[in-house]
């Protein structure tokens, strides 16, 4: 953190209000040789972190599941802020890039508690494109309790653009399913057949990362049912062949077999009625059911 004292003179570009007097200017930047980009993720989440010394940390993530949008979030480790307060965000050209221009970004809200800025989607992503670019968008706001003073926090582009690509390539690998759309699947087959429909196989895969990187799953249910007929005995080497399919095809992307449990029921506990063939095609079916610590 570098605190100059400077006469400020603010102009609207920079932020809404202006100074008439001396003031002191902190300014928060990862020095050059200190800038570092983190990214770390898996199918379930990605997230790429930058620490700005003596303030806090920057992160940019994103969560697995259909309609989840990029956030970005900067933490202010110090104190809490008061309400109603707002920053003005600039993209700043870096001094070796001369045929660069900063640019305006607009406002931003500031807030209370763990983050002090959180934005989401188009404004998560403005910001991603102003450091690929090589600017460092840079937020400015009054201090809380000096109001007279002025601050600064850079996100600083130097050592971006290698851990973004890492982000950029998890994030086209998120699951495309949220964990609640799979804790209860239901998995239909045709007559006297063990197969697993393709429609199911996406859903499948996405649970099977779910499985394995989330350690809150602790059992994975399988149970398996036939419709009635056939033998009781064949219809129960059915269920069992049904639930080993399931079984077989979450192993095979990496689930281990041991949080498994299988149960194959047969005939027993139909869905529905046995006399009409849209019955027993419901009563053809296996269950999978996550069991969460």
């Amino acid at each position: 953190m570098r605190t100059i004292l400077l006469k400020l003179i603010i102009s609207a570009s920079v932020t809404a209000s202006s100074f008439c007097c001396y003031a002191s200017f902190k300014a928060f930047e990862a020095p050059v040789d200190e800038s570092r980009w983190i990214y770390d993720g898996t199918p379930l989440s990605c997230h790429l972190n930058h620490n700005i010394p003596s303030y806090g940390d920057a992160e940019f993530k994103k969560i697995a599941g259909k309609g989840e949008k990029l956030a970005f979030n900067l933490g202010y480790k110090r104190h809490q802020i008061a309400a109603n307060k707002s920053a003005s965000v600039r993209a700043i050209a870096p001094s070796w890039q001369p045929l660069q221009t900063s640019r305006e970004m607009g406002e931003v809200n500031l807030q209370p508690g763990k983050y002090i800025i959180s934005s989401q989607d188009i404004a998560s992503w403005r910001l991603l494109n102003e450091l690929e670019i090589g600017r460092f968008p840079t937020f400015f706001y009054q201090d809380f309790n000096q109001v007279q003073d002025q601050v600064s926090v850079a996100l600083s582009s130097v050592g971006f653009q290698a851990e973004y690509d890492k982000f950029l390539d998890c994030l086209a690998n998120l699951v495309p399913y949220k964990l609640k759309e799979l804790t209860r699947l239901t998995l239909f087959f045709d007559f006297d057949k063990s197969f697993i429909r393709s429609p199911y196989r996406s859903k499948l895969q996405a649970l099977a990362q779910y499985i394995k990187h989330d350690p809150s799953i602790e059992v994975v249910l399988i149970s398996g049912y036939t419709d009635s007929k056939g033998s009781r005995g064949y219809n129960q080497k059915l269920s069992e062949r049904r639930v080993n399919s399931v079984k077989t095809a979450l192993s095979l992307v990496g689930v281990e077999t041991e949080r498994f449990k299988i149960r194959a029921y047969g005939e027993k506990n139909p869905a529905a009625s046995n006399r009409t063939a849209k019955g027993r095609a419901k009563n053809r079916r296996v269950y999978i059911r996550i069991a969460q610590n």
